[in-house]
């Protein structure tokens, strides 16, 4: 224990085998130095990234680069100390939330504001360690945002991924949707229940319809945003269901969280000039099909989105801090440390509702 009372070791849960339980340890407290920051984590956020992690299946391209490995990468905490080279405006005590998309060097896209895609980038808790343990070293200060008048710091850190990946995601679809038009949100988990209330609050014109194969899922997000319709994914007929609950439109927009058996049915479901955001990487190793016909003849766009950049990162502190979006209520889960393992196999198993975050 230093004079400022920060312990030399602190716990952490590692992962140390691919699929197998994470084990309890400690680690050694850095000292941060130059730009460096060392926050006390409040919330660690459990992500499907670290389904995949754990599972090991992003291992050859470096994620992690080594085990044993510190998972999650959505944090949020306080601060407890600086390097000498960080602002004075930042000191020991303020909260924060982590932005968890930072880079080794600047490049073209960094410097275009493009912070989600660098050339080089190091993710905490993917590619190196991250907020699974009681301190956390933050290496750039500009990777922190001011998170004072946030009542519920541990609930905040799933903005870093959840809530900013749906954010950009929503965005895309400015400019392209007319009042009264249906958008569809495929996948109403964590992330699922973000995209919604950003729908409703940036497009209050359109119609929104909710789709998940799980009726639990359906009334989780529905409770917290307030659905125009829904559709059950695993019915025989959803097609039919799609044409039915959009009274023979289509959709002028989908977000797709899932990208496992949903792009070959949800493209489809797409009025002319629709937009379809592809967002979850669930099915990496999944075929899909996509017609060129009805694709050109429609005009339709198929893109992607990426997590969101720093500037984003802002935004999306800010609508919580101004109560315009709910935070709190994707979080359905609250676990200790020791039970970060049981939160990764409740998501990996499907039984998980909402965001689940370890609180220190």
């Amino acid at each position: 224990m230093n004079k400022m009372g920060i312990p030399d070791k602190h716990r952490a849960a590692f992962l140390v085998n691919f699929k197998s339980a994470l084990e309890m340890g400690y680690t050694e407290t850095p000292v941060p130095k130059g730009d460096q920051v060392l926050i006390r984590v409040k919330g660690a956020g459990i992500c499907h990234s670290d389904v995949h992690v754990w599972e090991g299946i992003w291992y050859k391209g470096g994620s992690p680069r080594k085990l044993p490995h510190i998972q999650s990468h959505e944090i949020s905490g306080t601060v407890v100390s600086t390097g000498e080279s960080v602002p004075e405006r930042l000191k020991p005590g303020d909260h924060v939330l982590v932005y968890p998309w930072q880079w080794l060097e600047d490049d073209r896209y960094t410097a275009a504001g493009l912070t989600n895609v660098p050339d080089r980038p190091v993710v905490p808790g993917i590619n190196i360690d991250g907020g699974f343990q009681e301190y956390f070293l933050v290496s750039h200060y500009r990777y922190l945002i001011d998170a004072t008048g946030i009542e519920d710091l541990p609930a905040l850190a799933p903005l870093s991924c959840g809530g900013l990946t749906t954010y950009r995601a929503v965005k895309k679809l400015d400019g392209k949707l007319q009042p009264d038009d249906y958008v569809a949100v495929v996948g109403l988990g964590g992330l699922g229940s973000y995209a919604l209330q950003y729908l409703r609050l940036l497009f209050p014109q359109v119609n929104i319809i909710g789709a998940d194969i799980r009726e639990d899922s359906i009334e989780f997000a529905d409770g917290i945003c307030k659905m125009d319709g829904y559709i059950n994914s695993s019915s025989e007929n959803v097609n039919k269901i799609i044409m039915e609950t959009t009274k023979g439109h289509g959709f002028r927009g989908v977000i797709d969280l899932v990208g496992k058996g949903t792009l070959s049915t949800y493209s489809r479901a797409l009025s002319k000039e629709g937009i379809y955001v592809m967002v979850g990487l669930m099915g990496t190793a999944v075929q899909e099909s996509l017609s060129p016909f009805f694709t050109v003849s429609m005009e339709k766009t198929i893109t992607g989105s990426y997590v969101g950049t720093l500037s984003e990162q802002y935004e999306v502190v800010e609508l919580a801090r101004k109560g315009l979006i709910n935070y709190r209520k994707p979080v359905s889960a609250r676990m200790r440390i020791e039970d970060a393992s049981s939160g990764i196999q409740n998501l990996e198993d499907g039984r998980a509702l909402g965001r689940q975050v370890v609180v220190f």
